[in-house]
């Protein structure tokens, strides 16, 4: 088989990578970049593909690894994840590619052993990207969510998971080797080939099944913390309830006072009066922040906590009434980001504190952007802070769970949370 029948098969490959790579992992760029990065990846993949199949021996080796490590490259080119991450999800997925190759490759020779070598090989081909596009759907409709949903995972944890990959790609590794070899019939490797498989299958399945008990535990830590928030504006609206109350109680006597004053034709007492009673009512009253009722309650819950702590609180905020999005999201979005807010400005040590929370709809996006003051320890890395807490992940998984996205920048005192949802 001549190296040019060859290289549409190449391209096919390629194109199978970048689809996978474009659907699993979480994209650095934007899809202008990373078509571009696509092709400069695929251009280099055609070259050294057809310079593979040109050699033989350990130089067809070399050129082997080489493709491997320039996919490994574009994975964390394009992938914002941790490296621990993108390791293990390179290695599954390279790990997959290989067997299923491998396996497609002893099923045609047993199989199919008068079918020429050119139509063979691109059965193989072919049915491989068919597989690994449906893996892919398969990982989108099940695996994907549950991964995402834990941005908070700790790195050690992503190389525990990225050893296990490591182990079965290696296993498999051993046996291509057996293959190349030709040291075993074609039937005990196929046996060797699927056996792995469904070891690799089963040991994944209960990585994710811990991974969805831990997803479970990151959901009842949020109903736990809306249960806090409905506890706490509770809490906002009794206080507000004892005080109209008092003044409903107290009216006579004002009434009483008044009416005192008129007696005596003291009209520039009866005005004092009713001022300062104006403003007891003024400070009795709930403001109103917002026409929506979730995010109103939320605003209303801090505005009291930053005030308790000495905090300007500040808002400008434009929701609508129904923004399409769940009330446990709202809550977990906003509550968490005014959360972090407020701990930031506590722990700053500063004299002069500030909260300032702007919310808006554009274009069929919900923007929250929330400045706080902040300490100078504050560090961040990829737009988040470097000690990640349970907040930041609540945040990060409503944004991830409508499309948006999470930026955190800090300048001179001051730390810049923007949150973006697509409605």
């Amino acid at each position: 088989m001549s190296v040019m029948h060859r290289i549409p098969a190449l391209f096919l490959m390629v194109f199978c990578h970048v689809v996978v790579i474009y659907h699993m992992l979480e994209r650095r760029y934007g899809k202008g970049k990373f078509v571009l990065l696509s092709c400069l990846y695929a251009a280099s993949f055609v070259c050294m593909g057809t310079y593979m199949y040109m050699m033989s021996g350990i130089t067809m080796l070399l050129v082997y690894l080489g493709i491997a490590v320039c996919l490994f490259f574009f994975f964390c080119i394009v992938s914002k994840e941790c490296f621990p991450k993108k390791s293990f999800l390179f290695l599954t997925y390279f790990g997959l590619f290989s067997i299923i190759d491998n396996i497609l490759k002893l099923m045609v020779t047993l199989f199919l052993p008068r079918l020429p070598a050119l139509p063979g090989f691109y059965l193989v081909n072919v049915l491989r990207t068919a597989l690994l596009l449906l893996m892919l759907a398969l990982y989108k409709r099940y695996a994907a969510p549950v991964i995402q949903s834990l941005a908070d995972i700790k790195k050690g944890r992503w190389w525990n998971l990225a050893l296990i990959a490591l182990l079965f790609y290696l296993l498999q590794v051993a046996v291509t080797v057996l293959y190349i070899a030709n040291t075993m019939s074609a039937t005990y490797l196929l046996f060797l080939f699927i056996t792995i498989s469904l070891v690799m299958c089963a040991v994944y399945a209960v990585v994710f099944s811990n991974i969805s008990y831990m997803k479970k535990d990151a959901e009842a830590e949020l109903i736990r913390q809306n249960a806090e928030h409905f506890s706490s504006r509770l809490s906002v609206l009794q206080s507000a309830e004892d005080t109209n109350r008092r003044l409903r109680h107290d009216m006579r006597h004002h009434i009483d006072t008044i009416a005192a004053y008129a007696k005596t034709g003291d009209n520039a007492a009866i005005l004092s009066y009713i001022g300062e009673y104006g403003n007891e009512i003024s400070e009795a009253a709930v403001k109103q922040y917002s026409v929506n009722r979730t995010v109103n309650s939320i605003l209303s819950v801090y505005a009291g906590k930053a005030e308790k702590n000495g905090i300007d609180f500040s808002v400008r905020c434009n929701a609508a009434k129904e923004l399409g999005v769940r009330e446990i999201d709202l809550i977990a979005l906003l509550g968490n980001l005014l959360e972090n807010a407020l701990h930031g400005c506590q722990e700053s040590g500063r004299e002069n504190k500030s909260i300032e929370i702007h919310i808006r709809l554009q274009n069929k996006r919900l923007i929250v952007l929330c400045n706080n003051t902040c300490s100078d320890d504050l560090e961040l890395a990829d737009g988040l802070p470097t000690k990640k807490s349970i907040g930041i992940s609540s945040i990060l998984s409503v944004c991830r769970k409508y499309d948006g996205n999470l930026d955190y920048r800090k300048e001179n005192e001051t730390c810049s949370a923007c949150a973006v949802l697509n409605l």
